[in-house]
């Protein structure tokens, strides 16, 4: 996942730096500093650099649709078949994808090509399955070789965990390598890393599930994937699997919108970070996230069950965005980490509680219905944030960090209707039965 998570934020800083070079006439990779200027006080290019933020913030959000959109229809498809044909396929698709995508933005980068590239370079993704396919096997995986119930919800936190730490790791990576050597060899490096993790695919990796039956059938694939919802079970248990999938929309959407426009939001006043500092905060709260979110679950899940630990998270998120929407310096942009620093617990509990209402031979298609969901807040979350954002950056530039909040409360209401609704004849029990249990 370090070739593929820490690519939003470099291809975010290279838009924005072609747009100012284009604008102020300047090659350096650093351009904050022309912006800003020694005492920040450059008010005709502060007027000309919002332009460039509001350019590059809408240009971030069309590469980014025109991934997430196809992979919407792959993930439809590709899922159940991992059930059908085995998981390592699962693995090497969207491996694919994601290095040809890396490979198309180095030429970019390097010949400095039309930016309009980067559209191919994300269609290419979007048709491997992009990252949604990835989060499929990795999650699909994890469900063969754990049990339901806590051992499951821990397991899958710790590898909900591993994505931003990856991205940490790329993240402080490329901010040195940007500052220092501009953005070619970053992207090298995530050329070389996505090569690698194809071998380690193709030739380390056991295969879980066995079973060689393929099945062409395009609807029953549809069937397959959104039958949970709307025509498997009884009506109850449908219920319950639409509410865990609202929870886990509503935790997603705050997340997937968030790190390119957070990227353009910190280049720009009062902040003008350059690309170490942007990758700095970048890996402070992802991995200050995924430690405590993954302690408070493993401790927490003793004496309450996940749909509180999940109210927890909530809070800590809405916390979290109020703080960020009303910084004005570093210190407190620094502080909204620390007060959402739990947030990340909420979106492994939604998929725990939605694989827990599974069987094991439907893993794959469960997993696959969650990343036609998750490609959906892709999407979805890009247009709102970057409308948002554009339409209230001349006025107030953290109204977009409110409106995260209020999308942290909807998903606290979901879990409290989740946590009242009646569980008798569904095959699943509250979370601190399942854990006495065990």
């Amino acid at each position: 996942m370090v070739a593929a998570i820490p690519t939003a934020p470099v291809i975010s800083q290279y838009v924005v730096s072609r747009l100012r070079e284009s604008v102020f006439n300047s090659s350096d990779v650093n351009t904050t500093r022309r912006v800003c200027g020694e005492h920040g006080n450059l008010t005709a290019d502060d007027r000309l650099d919002q332009e460039v933020q509001k350019h590059a913030a809408s240009l971030n959000l069309y590469y980014s649709l025109v991934g997430s959109l196809s992979a919407i229809v792959i993930n439809i498809f590709i899922g159940p078949l991992s059930d059908s044909i085995g998981r390592r396929f699962m693995f090497i698709s969207p491996l694919l994808g994601i290095l040809t995508k890396n490979v198309i933005i180095t030429f970019i980068v390097y010949f400095k090509l039309d930016t309009n590239y980067f559209y191919l370079a994300n269609l290419i993704d979007g048709l491997s399955g992009s990252y949604f396919a990835m989060l499929v096997a990795i999650f699909a995986y994890t469900a063969d070789i754990t049990v339901p119930g806590k051992p499951r919800t821990i397991a899958m936190a710790v590898m909900e965990g591993c994505l931003p730490v990856a991205a940490s790791i790329g993240l402080l990576s490329t901010g040195f390598l940007i500052k220092s050597t501009g953005f070619f060899y970053p992207m090298v490096l995530f050329v070389t890393l996505g090569a690698l993790d194809l071998v380690v695919v193709f030739f380390l990796l056991p295969e879980t599930r066995v079973t060689k039956t393929l099945d062409r059938s395009p609807l029953k694939s549809l069937r397959k994937v959104f039958g949970f919802y709307f025509t498997e079970d009884t009506v109850q248990k449908r219920i319950l699997y639409a509410i865990a999938m609202g929870i886990f929309f509503f935790s997603v959407v705050t997340v997937l919108g968030r790190s390119a426009l957070e990227t353009i939001y910190q280049l720009g006043k009062p902040f003008c970070w350059d690309s170490v500092k942007i990758g700095y905060f970048g890996a402070l709260r992802t991995t200050s996230m995924v430690i405590f979110s993954v302690t408070v679950i493993k401790i927490l899940h003793r004496c309450l069950q996940e749909e509180v630990i999940g109210i927890i998270s909530c809070l800590s998120a809405i916390a979290g965005f109020l703080l960020q929407g009303v910084a004005n310096t570093s210190l407190l942009m620094y502080l909204a980490p620390i007060a959402g620093v739990v947030s990340g617990a909420t979106t492994p509990i939604a998929r725990s509680i939605m694989s827990r209402l599974t069987s094991p031979s439907q893993q794959g298609a469960l997993f696959a219905s969650i990343a036609v969901v998750e490609a959906v807040c892709h999407s979805t979350s890009n247009l709102l944030y970057n409308a948002v954002y554009n339409a209230t950056v001349d006025y107030y530039k953290g109204i977009v960090w409110f409106f995260m909040a209020g999308m942290a409360l909807v998903d606290l209401l979901l879990l409290l209707i989740f946590r009242l609704m009646p569980r008798k004849g569904t095959g699943i029990t509250l979370g601190l039965e399942l854990v006495t249990k065990l």
